[in-house]
C-alpha cells in the first residue's frame, strides 16, 4: 500500500483533504508503518512526539535506508510542527538530502 499519507504527530489529527491517512503518534510507529506498508507518498510532520522522542529519530532512520539502498526520497513532505527549531531542523535535514541526492 504505497498510496498512502502519513501523518506524524503525537496529538494532531490529519485534515480531511481527501488523502488516505495513516497516523504515527510516535517515531517507533511510524518506522513500523513503513515496514509494514512501505513508503507512503506524502508525510507531514509534527517535531515533539513526546517525552525525548522527535520525527528527528524517523527521519534519520528512513534516510540511512535510502542511503543504503541508493534511494531518493520516495515522499513529498511538509512540516506541521508548532515548534519553530524543530521545525527548522526537519526542513533542514530533508532539504539537505534532497539536495545531495540531486547532485549525486
Amino acid at each position: 500500500m504505497t498510496n498512502y499519507a502519513l501523518f506524524i504527530d503525537d496529538e494532531r489529527y490529519p485534515p480531511d483533504d481527501g488523502r488516505i491517512w495513516m497516523i504515527a503518534r510516535s517515531s517507533d510507529e511510524a518506522l513500523m508503518l513503513i515496514e509494514r506498508h512501505g513508503w507512503p507518498m506524502y508525510v507531514s510532520f509534527d517535531h515533539d512526539l513526546g517525552g525525548e522522542d522527535t520525527s528527528m529519530r524517523f527521519i534519520r532512520a528512513a534516510l540511512d535506508r535510502l542511503l543504503d539502498n541508493g534511494d531518493q526520497l520516495p515522499f513529498a513532505w511538509t512540516v506541521h510542527s508548532q515548534n519553530p527549531v524543530g521545525r527548522d531542523n526537519i526542513v533542514a535535514l530533508l532539504q539537505a538530502f534532497e539536495r545531495v541526492q540531486r547532485v549525486g
